[in-house]
């Protein structure tokens, strides 16, 4: 991977509906993630679930989902492993301890304003027990999402020219000329059937979207992957 964000074909158009189509069959499996704005995930998110201390918590959710995930959508898990694979040039796996790739499901809801996404570095890696697992190496991991639905004006991300890893090595003075050089974040859009891969060291943050419709819905197939003992593992 040689830019800050590439697209993979993964899905053909038929894919891409079949996915839609089983992620809202799956309505009652949605863990609503929001109090008031209609924002749900389909399967265990480290992120969200293994916050706090809570790893075995979210171990637990993943030992209850996967089986379903891997039922209803293993075929895509593997497509989505076959380019993992070849965009870090070794095969990649998945592991039972971990979650499997879920879905982000953003509904719109015409009565309410949307806020803003976070504006975040992917730090998820550091809430897993990886001592279960092996060595892991946050500094090569990968943000993975696979889009799926998208607004009618589209979906994408923003990102900023700010490294975690590279802000980290600055001096405070040279840190804030960098952050202030660079405070302008360029868009970079989704397709669906096509996986979004970038490290998540760069800052970035949910594209936010200027028209919103009442029909509009946003799907991703979430995921990350990073090295443990030399070899790339997939998760959520």
């Amino acid at each position: 991977m040689n830019k800050i964000i590439d697209l993979i074909p993964v899905l053909d158009a038929a894919e891409v509906a079949r996915v839609d189509a089983d992620v809202h069959a799956a309505r009652p499996r949605w863990m609503r993630r929001d109090p008031v704005h209609p924002f749900f995930t389909l399967g265990a998110a480290s992120y969200l679930d293994a916050r706090k201390g809570q790893f075995a918590h979210y171990q637990a959710l993943a030992r209850e989902g996967n089986p379903e995930l891997a039922a209803t959508f293993g075929w895509v898990h593997e497509k989505l492993r076959q380019a993992v694979s070849t965009v870090v040039g070794s095969e990649a796996r998945y592991d039972d301890r971990l979650a499997l790739p879920g879905f982000h499901v953003h509904l719109r809801d015409p009565e309410q304003v949307i806020p803003p996404a976070s504006i975040h570095f992917d730090l998820q890696f550091e809430l897993i027990d990886w001592s279960q697992l092996g060595v892991a190496d946050g500094r090569e991991q990968l943000s993975l999402t696979l889009a799926i639905a998208l607004p009618a004006e589209g979906g994408g991300l923003m990102v900023w020219n700010i490294n975690r890893m590279e802000i980290e090595a600055m001096t405070d003075e040279a840190r804030r000329a960098h952050m202030s050089a660079n405070r302008h974040a360029s868009r970079h859009p989704y397709t669906p059937g096509h996986l979004a891969v970038h490290s998540g060291h760069q800052l970035h943050q949910m594209a936010p979207a200027h028209d919103p419709q009442p029909s509009d819905e946003r799907i991703t197939m979430q995921a990350h992957a990073l090295p443990v003992d030399g070899q790339w593992v997939i998760y959520w």
